[in-house]
Parts: structure tokens; C-alpha cells; sequence
């Protein structure tokens, strides 16, 4: 039964995030035909900046998962009724602060950003974005927290793929017709409102157990302001690079960065969907067995890291190209930028090389040393662009995330190892080694090769081609450099088919 749920969690998450990065490769093409670089650019800005906020309620909710996983193993529904009513109360808390910061936005970013666009347009839009937020961070976060530790990502993924795909679709629709973009970014407000009615729906139907109780203000979730300083540490991390280039240079090379990271970003969320839906097994198994959990957080760190290592590889390859037919007739500004691709991909595999160790972080209870180590992350990439991107422009900002990135790499791999698994460093350096050495090949091969990409057909066929051959290769090190790898994976597949 367990291993039907990660399989039904998996496929929903690739296949909804891929319906999802197909729309949205779509919508900015036509947001820059219909409405220009510019105002694509600011788009781009304002909704990284809440995409970004969005993660700062990421700390209640890595705190509420942590609390859960032990309750839900032993189905003690007690338990979880009360943390999931003092995860609910922070919440609910957390959206003043948040509406607050949407209004600050809406009154600042019309001063700070360098644009053309007025000020009325920029308030409104910035307004019916956070808006959004303020609706799901009230209403129906901690739903979405219960699902994901229940092993139901599955219900997750379903509603948010509809809520998207019906998004982008009046976007494009509004968008084709030239329809002021103040009530395209209302419509997709309305739109965002489904949500509160189909997570009530389900759980008054599937979880009549769950009883919120009256909490007072002495009851805490554990480790929660730690969860919440590595967010904002994060936030500010992720979203640096955008908006220093809206600030110190143009929100044209603002959309310039948003096309490239749109790329990234989307394959990112595509892993990220699928390790989202199956990462309840890293809490569970660690509550139950640490020998255990040890070969599958290795197992874990392979899978993830060699496929986003692959993936990485491929965009190398084709980002430029890509970018190429993308951009066929945009004229306002230079979309053609041959260092990116190595620079994007780094920050991608730097990353993941952190993701599962960073979450052993949290589980084991090292979240308020991790904050600190975020913290001078997020400060030193915000200096470093700063100084850099005077210089380097659009290449200075990603520079400086490349350089910022290993500090916690470097941290998380110390704390899962030494500390909570009481082990030596080399199954780690050796796995997230070769996955470096991998794409270093990678990076050499294409000084020698480069493939004739003149239309979206040739663009399909080498990305296939490539995908398969990097794939095969880098998952096939990975295995001789983990070998317990392929058997755990081999067992959930032989589960998955009884």
C-alpha cells in the first residue's frame, strides 16, 4: 500500500508539473509579444518576490511535518489534531505579517524598481498577487501540510495542477486578446480562490476525525522560529539575483534572467515534485531505524542528485539554442547570453547536492544551527551581487549565488554525517563527486560538439537524444558509486507492480 501511494504521488507530481511547465514556457513568450519586455520583466520580478515569500510559511510548515511524522506512523490522532491546531494558529498569525509585506510592496517597488511601467499598474498588480497568498496561507496550507506527511501528495498535486493549468490558460487567453494586464492578474486572483473549496471539500469528507483545538499562547512548535529564519534566509537567497537586476539595472534584463530561469527553474520544479511526494519516507524511516534510514538517505541523495545532475547537463547543451528560437523576433533587448547556461546549472546541482542531507538537518534537530549557516548564505550572496553586478551585469548575479551556494553544502554534509549518522564523509563527497566529475565531461564534451538546432523539431529530437545518453551515464555512476542505490530502488519498483 505504501509503495502504491509513492508511485500514485510520483506520477501525479512529474506528470502535473510537466502539464505546468509546458503552459509555462507558453505565457511568456506571449506576455513579451503582447506586452513587452518590460512588462514582462516586472511580471517576472513581482511574482518571484511572492514565490519567494511564499516559502517564508515554508518554516511553519517544515516544523508541522517534522511534529507529524511520528503521530501518523503510530496513528495517534490526538497528537496530530493538536499539532496540526498550533500549526494552523502560526498560520493563521503569519498572514497579517504577510499582508502587511504586501502592502509595503505594492507602496516601495513603484520607487525601487527601474521601469517604465506607472506606478497605478504596478501597486494593483502587486495586490492581486499577494492576495493569493494571503488566501492560501489562511485558509488552506496546513491542509496541504497533513496531505504531504499522510502520503497523499497525490490530492496536492491534483488540486494545484487544476488551479495552474486554469490560470494560464486565462492568462493566455486574456493576454492574446491585448486585455489590460490590471484584470488579468484580478482574473488569476479569482481563479486562486477554487482552492479554499476543494481542500474543504475533501477533508469534511476524508478527515472527519480532524478537530482543531483552542491552543494558548504558550504552545509552541518545535524549532519553529529556526524553520522560519532558514526561510527568510532563503527567501532572500532565491530571490536576490532578480531583483538587484530590476533595481540596479533594468526589469528588461530582468525578463532577460526570467527566460533563462524559467528553464532551470521549471526542471527544478519538476524534480522537486516528485521529491516532494515521496519524501515523507525520509521522516518515517529515520523515527524507525537509523541503520535503515542511512542507506536510504544515501539511496535518496544518488536518485536525486544524479538526475538533476542529467538534467543539468541536457540544458547545458540546449539553452542556448533554445533561447535562440524562444526569442525569434524580440528586439528590445539581448536575450543571448553563452555564459548562463554553465552558471544556472551550477546553481542547480550545488543545490540538490543539499537536499536530502539539509532535510536530515531538520528532522535530527539541527535546524537552529542551519538557520545561522542560511543566514550568511543569504548575506553573502546579496553583497556579492551588489558588487558584482556593476561589472558583470546578468552574469555577476549568478556568480554570486555560485560562489554563496557551497557554505551550506559544506555544513549540511557535516551535520548528516558526523553528527546524526556518526559516519565518515566519503559515501557523500563520492556520490556528489561523481555527479560534479560527471557534468564536468559534460561541460568538455560540448566545447567540441555542438549540435544543429534550427527549429523546434531538431530542439526535440537532440534534447530526447540527450536526455537518454546522459541519463543512462550518470545514473549508471551513480549506482557503481552507491550501490545500495539500485537495490532499494529495485524493491519499491517490484512492489510497485505486485
Amino acid at each position: 500500500m505504501k509503495s502504491k501511494k509513492i508511485f500514485v504521488n510520483v506520477i501525479t507530481g512529474f506528470g502535473g508539473q510537466l502539464v505546468v511547465i509546458v503552459l509555462g514556457i507558453i505565457v511568456p513568450k506571449i506576455f513579451i509579444m503582447s506586452y513587452g519586455s518590460d512588462v514582462n520583466g516586472l511580471l517576472s520580478t513581482i511574482t518571484q518576490i511572492f514565490t519567494y515569500m511564499a516559502l517564508l510559511e515554508a518554516g511553519i510548515g517544515q516544523a508541522a511535518r517534522n511534529a507529524l511524522f511520528k503521530p501518523f506512523q503510530e496513528k495517534n490522532f490526538e497528537d496530530i489534531c493538536n499539532i496540526a491546531s498550533i500549526a494552523r494558529k502560526y498560520y493563521r498569525k503569519f498572514t497579517g505579517i504577510y499582508v502587511v509585506g504586501v502592502f509595503v510592496l505594492a507602496l516601495s517597488l513603484p520607487i525601487i524598481l527601474k521601469t517604465n511601467v506607472d506606478s497605478t499598474t504596478i501597486i494593483l498588480i502587486v495586490l492581486f498577487e499577494g492576495m493569493s497568498g494571503v488566501i492560501s496561507f489562511y485558509y488552506t496550507e496546513i491542509y496541504s501540510v497533513i496531505l504531504s506527511v499522510d502520503g497523499k501528495s497525490y490530492i496536492n498535486n491534483g488540486i494545484s495542477l487544476a488551479n495552474r493549468i486554469t490560470g494560464y490558460i486565462v492568462r493566455i487567453i486574456m493576454a492574446n486578446f491585448g486585455i489590460s494586464i490590471i484584470l488579468l492578474q484580478f482574473a488569476y486572483f479569482i481563479v486562486s480562490l477554487a482552492k479554499v473549496v476543494f481542500y474543504n471539500l475533501y477533508f469534511k469528507r476524508k478527515y472527519t476525525w480532524l478537530i482543531y483545538k483552542k491552543t494558548d499562547n504558550s504552545t509552541k512548535l518545535k524549532d519553529r522560529n529556526s524553520y522560519i529564519i532558514t526561510e527568510v534566509a532563503s527567501t532572500i537567497f532565491n530571490s536576490t539575483d532578480i531583483i538587484v537586476l530590476s533595481v540596479f539595472l533594468s526589469t528588461q534584463l530582468a525578463s532577460v534572467y526570467s527566460i533563462y530561469n524559467m528553464i532551470y527553474s521549471n526542471i527544478h520544479l519538476l524534480l522537486n515534485s516528485v521529491y516532494f511526494s515521496v519524501v515523507y519516507i525520509l521522516g518515517t524511516t529515520y523515527h524507525s531505524n537509523i541503520k535503515k534510514y542511512a542507506i536510504v538517505h544515501d539511496s535518496f541523495t544518488s536518485i536525486f542528485l544524479g538526475l538533476m545532475t542529467s538534467l543539468m547537463s541536457v540544458c547545458y547543451m540546449l539553452t542556448v539554442p533554445f533561447v535562440t528560437l524562444y526569442t525569434q523576433g524580440i528586439t528590445d533587448v539581448n536575450y543571448i547570453y553563452n555564459e548562463l547556461p554553465l552558471l544556472f546549472s551550477l546553481v542547480q546541482i550545488l543545490s540538490w547536492s543539499r537536499y536530502v542531507s539539509g532535510n536530515l538537518t531538520g528532522v535530527a534537530g539541527y535546524a537552529k544551527q542551519t538557520s545561522y549557516v542560511s543566514l550568511i548564505e543569504a548575506l553573502t550572496n546579496i553583497v556579492l551581487s551588489i558588487i558584482f553586478v556593476k561589472r558583470f551585469g546578468i552574469v555577476g548575479v549568478l556568480f554570486a549565488t555560485v560562489i554563496a551556494l557551497p557554505l551550506k553544502v559544506l555544513w549540511c554534509i557535516y551535520v548528516s554525517d558526523k553528527k546524526v549518522l556518526h559516519r565518515s564523509f566519503l559515501k557523500s563527497v563520492s556520490i556528489i563527486g561523481i555527479n560534479f566529475l560527471f557534468f564536468a565531461c559534460v561541460v568538455i564534451f560540448s566545447s567540441q560538439f555542438h549540435p544543429a538546432i534550427a527549429s523546434y523539431k531538431d530542439f526535440f529530437v537532440w534534447g530526447i537524444i540527450f536526455t537518454l545518453l546522459f541519463s543512462f551515464l550518470c545514473m549508471s555512476l551513480n549506482f557503481l558509486v552507491n550501490r545500495d542505490c539500485w537495490i532499494i530502488l529495485k524493491k519499491y519498483l517490484l512492489k510497485i507492480k505486485k
